[in-house]
């Protein structure tokens, strides 16, 4: 408790004594260095705005943090469980996932859209319409895309093609090896700008919208460092809102 009560000075008043040295370093698991806007892999760093939202969480806190790159989300959900990394960044809450890990409060929002190749013919309305008419969707093993996908997971998991890299899963789109693919709308933006081919399915509601949290490894951080964390996520609202506005 005397620990947990001098991490939350250090949060409240870091404005008025500036740095503090770093008390712990947290690992934080990554899975793709090309995830633009997000996370985007430039001269031998991870940049964007994942990487600049926990700059901004830990700034001025008793906290620094390390990235690691993991081969896919699936291994870094394992890693996560076990310990072997402390943070996973961009995630949707699930039950399952809530065995082994803390959320700690939103720090964005996520909305995840459906993208097609223009010249595809179908006719859709919804993603019953996809999965009724045998039709493919890309998507990515570890998001979340709501409970009607996570549905379609189980009966119909033949029509899912499963990347860990999201320009993979837009370039088998663009060479129509894929009739669809799921992803979030800003990084779907990116790549539908690059692609002359890809676009925004028009008139089709979003997949899913969430909120998007930290999950912290019960194994290796604890509820009083939590409870820090989502103090200074709180404390840091305003700039998170205007990095992922």
């Amino acid at each position: 408790m005397n620990k947990l009560i001098t991490l939350l000075l250090c949060v409240l008043f870091s404005t008025s004594w500036g740095v503090f040295a770093c008390e712990r370093t947290l690992s934080v698991g990554a899975h793709d260095a090309f995830w633009p806007p997000y996370v985007m892999g430039i001269s031998g760093q991870l940049q964007g705005k994942e990487v600049d939202a926990l700059t901004i969480i830990f700034k001025d806190s008793p906290f620094c943090f390390e990235i690691k790159m993991l081969p896919n989300s699936k291994r870094a959900f394992t890693e996560l469980r076990h310990g072997r990394i402390d943070i996973g960044w961009a995630a949707s809450y699930t039950s399952e996932r809530a065995k082994y890990a803390y959320y700690t409060k939103a720090y964005r929002t996520e909305v995840m859209r459906l993208y097609e190749n223009k010249n595809n013919t179908h006719k859709v309305k919804n993603l019953a319409d996809i999965f009724n008419q045998g039709l493919t969707i890309g998507a990515n093993f570890g998001s979340y895309y709501g409970t009607e996908f996570e549905q379609y997971k189980t009966t119909h998991k033949s029509q899912i093609e499963y990347t860990s890299a999201t320009s993979k899963r837009f370039e088998m789109l663009n060479k129509q090896r894929i009739d669809f693919a799921i992803e979030d709308e800003l990084v779907g933006t990116y790549f539908s700008k690059r692609a002359k081919n890809i676009v925004a399915m028009p008139n089709f509601k979003a997949i899913n919208k969430d909120d998007i949290h930290l999950m912290l490894s019960k194994k290796t951080v604890s509820v009083d460092e939590v409870k820090v964390i989502n103090q200074l996520i709180l404390q840091n609202k305003a700039a998170l809102k205007a990095l992922f506005e």
